[in-house]
């Protein structure tokens, strides 16, 4: 009665875009997983990189149902081709137990194509123990998985008020966007291969102009940097898919809109609100995912669980709400926000949990929240694992912590360092 959850791989093509190179660490957990006997590994969405891949960027920024028409099983194939080894460890895996794929925004166009999810499903094993689905309602567990990012008003589907039309959610629109318009201008500049993929793993994302500040002093790189990116975002919003996006989520931005983007010096406070926005994410640290745990575990009544089942929130991923009712789930997994967290949680008297499972990608953040600081790059291999010892869940939050290529000062540029530490943490309810 063990299961192993993981989330966030962002396993990819081999590209610039792909951060993943763990593959033996993973083989070793799924095939240690199997010596163990457990009995399922329950991917939390994002395993691959699909929305960067080479495929998705040669075709530009085709309308989101004209791309869906042209994907093929050689995005997969590709994918496949460059981490064999990680995909014989999960077929050998899944010769015993079960694979339960939660697809989340960077995988997202699993839900629309059956040929994908099919050679998916033969690399990882056979339509008998792999299972591709939006979630994962787990009713021997009484747990729900599930990305997250379903919760996440820039990164989940949604609809145009006017049309009724389904659109892509406007961060992978974002990506596109940026990864059409603005890498080739990031690529001209002599960067060192590990600074170019850093600008991707940058979070929060609008840290990205401290991050521009920081390069232009360590390498001495122009300034312009900058000026594209706001440039290239503020065109980004006069875009129909920008615009629609806004006129859905955020209706009350278009009269904000008409002062930055069509007005005399638009380009000056369009800049200044990107900063704001920024500001504004700064001093909202909560976790809303966490939040929306609280919420499904009835942990703020029946109120806050009738919020958190929103149909709207599962546009795609099953495109209505999971059938649970109040009281039902003893736990809640996501992923989605590479934050590893396992947390106790009281509702009703009873003891439940939030778990989860971080991220498998680098993460590129401030050291201390001061640009002075510079930035620190990030890894932590995390996963949940949850087993029934005597009537009791015992689970436990387990990752493996590393930090390289800190800069200790502008003129050491060829030190690194790097830190590995294993960290577990469990709790019984």
């Amino acid at each position: 009665m063990k299961k192993l959850y993981l989330s966030d791989l962002h396993i990819g093509d081999g590209t610039l875009k792909d951060d993943f190179k763990f593959d033996s660490d993973l083989v070793e957990l799924i095939l240690s997983s199997k010596e163990k006997a457990f009995r399922e590994i329950i991917i939390v969405g994002d395993g691959l990189e699909l929305l960067t891949s080479e495929f998705v960027k040669k075709r530009g920024l085709l309308p989101f149902d004209q791309l869906i028409d042209q994907l093929d099983v050689s995005l997969i194939d590709v994918i496949e081709n460059r981490h064999r080894e990680v995909f014989r460890a999960f077929r050998e895996f899944t010769k015993s137990g079960r694979l339960i794929y939660v697809v989340g925004n960077h995988d997202s166009f699993l839900l629309f194509n059956e040929g994908l999810r099919k050679r998916l499903t033969e690399f990882l094993g056979d339509s008998e123990s792999v299972q591709i689905q939006p979630y994962y309602l787990d009713r021997e567990f009484k747990t729900l998985a599930l990305h997250g990012n379903q919760y996440d008003i820039v990164n989940r589907f949604f609809k145009d008020r006017r049309s009724g039309e389904l659109m892509q959610p406007f961060g992978d629109y974002m990506a596109r966007f940026m990864m059409k318009n603005f890498d080739k201008c990031l690529l001209r500049k002599e960067l060192p291969e590990q600074a170019v993929r850093d600008y991707q793993n940058i979070h929060p994302t609008l840290d990205v102009f401290q991050w521009f500040d920081f390069i232009r002093r360590v390498y001495d790189v122009d300034s312009d940097l900058q000026d594209e990116w706001a440039r290239q975002f503020l065109l980004m919003l006069k875009s129909d898919a920008a615009q629609r996006w806004i006129d859905a989520s955020w209706p009350m931005l278009k009269v904000i809109e008409g002062l930055f983007i069509n007005k005399h010096g638009g380009m000056k406070l369009g800049s200044l609100m990107v900063r704001m926005v920024m500001a504004f994410r700064k001093l909202k640290k909560t976790d809303n995912l966490y939040k929306q745990g609280r919420r499904l575990l009835g942990a703020e009544g029946k109120k806050g669980f009738r919020k958190a089942m929103n149909n709207e929130f599962f546009l795609m991923y099953g495109d209505k709400a999971p059938a649970i009712v109040p009281g039902e789930l003893k736990g809640v997994i996501m992923g989605h926000n590479h934050r590893h967290v396992l947390r106790m949680i009281s509702s009703n008297g009873e003891e439940k949990f939030y778990a989860n499972t971080g991220t498998w990608k680098p993460v590129v953040e401030m050291i201390d929240d001061d640009p002075r600081n510079g930035f620190a790059r990030r890894v932590e291999l995390g996963y949940i694992t949850i087993e029934i010892v005597s009537n009791e869940f015992l689970v436990e939050s387990k990752h493996i912590k590393k930090l390289s290529g800190l800069r200790f000062s502008e003129d050491t540029l060829d030190k690194k360092t790097e830190w590995n530490s294993v960290r577990e943490i469990g709790m019984r309810v």
